[in-house]
């Protein structure tokens, strides 16, 4: 019985360790901005504060002035595992819609020779997943109770909720070191914060009505720089080089609620979780003055990150490839008010299905995306963007099938001071 519990405290800790929002690694989140939202590619940019977090080099392009941008994002998805037509679970499919909203922000001043820049963004996670009716990990400990642990009895209900936000604060500042070349240095703070809850209630059993549950959370946080080099060979050519350290975060468990005798989740209980370093790479190219296209590649350093097992699982978090991003947009000014982009990338996460989070599978996938932005005046800039992610379904080797849906609308608004 005490095994049955362990399976589903543990399974727990994958879930909340997981990452439930889109774009990037198993870890690491990309999705910072309305711009990029509306293009998928933004590792050479150089028309917007949002620069700063995807090519903070780049920003040496702008023009001299103080400009804020905000962002914010709109998730509507559908997370779902399914079990194979085996006993008990006969194939029965666990859901979550839980939307989620993700903001950030930007803020950027520069001058001819240099600039200095400031980040809010959410850099792992950001968001909730609630399966309201409980899904395998809680479904298992039930049934490893009724049959396995010999109580006998049946599943009343379940419930299993988890959110996951790792914020990162970022500070820098870049250099012009000629018309051709700019450099750009940076320092991060990750504040890791990670939140779950579940429980199944049983009915009948040996021991009477039961409900096995826990609560907790982990927190922690880390330092991490980012280094950014732009260079502009010709005037219609531009690139921009992102590289981002590793993250050393140790997570502290603090325990709310653990109902399981004896006790599965360790109050002050520490593990590493490192964010991985990444590298971005862009390049820009202007066809015509009205048409721009722009190819990225963001690579994840997975390997080279420390992550604590969970022994008890058969998954094994520290059996990671390195993954990566690739795409292209296009990009087409109208006027001076108005421009509009079609993007497209495709993501590799390097996982196998038997080492993934059943709650928040990460899969590979395509994905498309197109926007306007549109310049009423000089000093305002409003993006508008709407992305679809395909995602590439997976099946464990025991069985259990995931399937993901993702739509992202973003909102995002800049301003220039002067």
């Amino acid at each position: 019985m005490r095994k049955c519990f362990v399976f589903l405290c543990v399974v727990s800790l994958m879930t909340a360790s997981a990452s439930p929002l889109f774009a990037g690694g198993i870890e690491n989140k990309t999705n910072w901005s309305a711009e990029w939202v509306r293009t998928l590619n933004r590792n050479a940019a150089t028309n917007s504060a949002d620069a700063v977090a995807y090519n903070p080099a780049g920003v040496m392009k702008m023009d001299n002035g103080l400009y804020l941008n905000a962002s914010g994002q709109y998730a509507f998805k559908d997370y779902s595992n399914t079990e194979s037509n085996t006993f008990p679970f006969n194939g029965t499919k666990y859901s979550t819609d839980e939307p989620d909203f993700v903001p950030s922000l930007f803020a950027l001043y520069k001058q001819d020779k240099w600039a200095a820049y400031g980040a809010v963004t959410i850099v792992v996670a950001g968001g909730k997943v609630d399966y309201e009716n409980g899904d395998i990990t809680t479904a298992s400990l039930a049934y490893g109770l009724i049959y396995t642990g010999g109580l006998g009895g049946s599943l009343s209900n379940q419930h299993l909720e988890g959110k996951s936000y790792f914020v990162g604060y970022t500070l820098g500042g870049a250099y012009k070191i000629n018309d051709m070349i700019s450099v750009s240095l940076g320092a991060r703070y990750v504040d890791a914060s990670r939140e779950f809850k579940g429980y199944a209630s049983l009915v009948g059993t040996a021991l009477g009505n039961i409900t096995p549950a826990v609560d907790y959370d982990e927190t922690g946080h880390g330092w991490g720089g980012i280094i950014g080099v732009n260079v502009t060979p010709i005037e219609e050519l531009n690139i921009g080089l992102r590289f981002e350290t590793k993250t050393s975060i140790e997570l502290t468990t603090g325990v709310t609620t653990d109902t399981v005798p004896g006790g599965l989740v360790t109050n002050g209980a520490k593990r590493n979780r490192d964010l991985p370093a990444l590298l971005g790479a862009g390049i820009s190219y202007k066809i015509t003055p009205k048409i721009r296209v722009e190819a990225d590649l963001t690579y994840y350093f997975n390997q080279n990150a420390g992550w604590d097992d969970n022994p008890v699982t058969t998954a094994d978090e520290t059996q990671k490839d390195d993954g990566y991003d690739v795409g292209i947009t296009c990009e087409y000014t109208f006027n001076p008010k108005w421009k509009a982009s079609v993007g497209y990338m495709y993501t590799f996460v390097g996982i196998n299905p038997d080492n993934m989070s059943i709650e928040t599978p990460e899969l590979d996938a395509n994905t498309i995306a197109g926007g306007v932005q549109f310049s009423p005046t000089p000093t305002w800039g409003i993006n508008f963007g709407v992305l679809k992610t395909f995602y590439k379904d997976a099946t464990t080797s025991s069985g259990i099938k995931f399937d993901k849906d993702v739509v992202i609308v973003a909102l995002g608004i800049q301003y220039k001071f002067f």
